[in-house]
């Protein structure tokens, strides 16, 4: 009998470490925002929750379903969710969370789970996973117009059961976030409000089936003004506290477990002193250009790394490069091989800014 007690001692939390594990979508920085996945890791590190990143090519064709508690799409670009997941991924996670399953969407993972967006003058654009029977509308030009962030008041609902330890309102990075309007019929729980635009919804969940949907508009994986997110995105930001309590019960709640808060003397103590807002520009030279052209990056904020990314006028990727140890000025020849004449953009992506410039290919 003793054996038994021992055993069920030594078991038990493996299995319910095990059950809350949570499939994190990385697709190596085409839609996924690496500052914001490192992020959520650190979170879910600090909280104690196993994860592991998983792909499109995952998604799509593994048996993915029975081992993991929860899906979270990060931050990122919707659209290349919407391109990179087929129908047959997005029926899987559908299954997933009908099934008991949870999603967590951060904001571009809360605009892929919507019924459709609203995005800028896009107009309204279908989005097929369906798991928010409502649309999701952003940016929020009045906070921050795309691609620019700040920190922004969110009022937070008391009767919603994740604020239970929380205060009236937090203050979260918004960076392109949405806010959510539900279809008539359709059921949508509150959980935090614009503070700045109209008190709608920028923080909800609804029910999927017998599984629970987590949708958040803002970014409060990053901590602003502490480095234990592993990245320095935003921290010349002030949060006036940290976020990651209130992401902690929020987390909880996505689980089904009880609603905890976790030990204050867990949180940090110190400030870090303002650091100067990381800044980036380049130059095209010549454009346009007959197959090479040359590209001058104008970056501060220290070393670090640039992604380079050509699209064409579909949207399609057709060049990808990766420069390493990135100096404040750097000239880089662009080749773009044999692809047609016409109209491209580069993107270039460092310490999580993000331009894009046209070019044009004469042959």
């Amino acid at each position: 009998m003793k054996r038994y007690i021992l055993l069920m001692i030594i078991v038990f939390p493996l299995y319910l470490q095990a059950s809350s594990r949570i499939a994190l979508y990385n697709d190596g920085g085409y839609g996924t925002w690496l500052d914001g996945l490192k992020a959520i890791e650190q979170f879910l590190i600090w909280k104690g929750i196993a994860y592991t990143e998983v792909n499109a090519d995952t998604i799509n064709n593994a048996d993915w379903e029975n081992r993991y508690a929860a899906v979270c799409f990060p931050g990122g670009y919707a659209y290349y969710y919407k391109l990179a997941i087929n129908e047959t991924g997005l029926e899987k996670i559908r299954n997933f969370v009908r099934q008991g399953g949870a999603y967590w969407g951060i904001c571009a993972g809360a605009y892929f789970a919507s019924d459709s967006v609203q995005w800028e003058e896009d107009g309204l654009l279908d989005y097929p996973l369906d798991l928010f029977d409502g649309v999701a509308i952003g940016a929020i030009d009045s906070i921050a117009p795309w691609d620019q962030y700040t920190m922004t008041r969110v009022n937070l609902n008391p009767n919603h059961p994740i604020n239970q330890f929380e205060p009236a309102s937090e203050m979260i990075l918004y960076y392109g976030g949405p806010f959510f309007r539900k279809h008539p019929g359709a059921s949508m729980d509150t959980v935090g409000t614009w503070d700045a635009y109209f008190n709608l919804p920028g923080i909800v969940t609804c029910n999927y089936g017998s599984g629970r949907v987590l949708l958040m508009g803002p970014h409060p994986e990053i901590e602003e003004d502490s480095d234990r997110d592993s990245t320095t995105f935003a921290d010349e930001l002030d949060d006036a506290g940290s976020d990651w309590p209130f992401l902690w019960s929020a987390i909880d709640w996505l689980l089904g477990q009880p609603i905890t808060y976790p030990d204050p003397s867990a949180l940090p103590k110190t400030r870090f002193g303002k650091r100067k807002k990381p800044t980036l520009n380049f130059q095209i030279a010549p454009n346009p250009f007959n197959g090479q052209t040359r590209v001058t990056i104008v970056a501060s904020g220290g070393q670090g790394t640039a992604t380079l990314q050509v699209f064409d006028v579909l949207g399609r990727l057709v060049l990808k490069r990766t420069l390493t140890a990135l100096r404040e000025k750097q000239k880089i020849f662009l080749n773009v091989g044999s692809q047609p004449s016409g109209v491209y953009f580069l993107q270039i992506n460092s310490h999580g800014i993000i331009q894009t410039k046209k070019m044009l290919l004469i042959r």
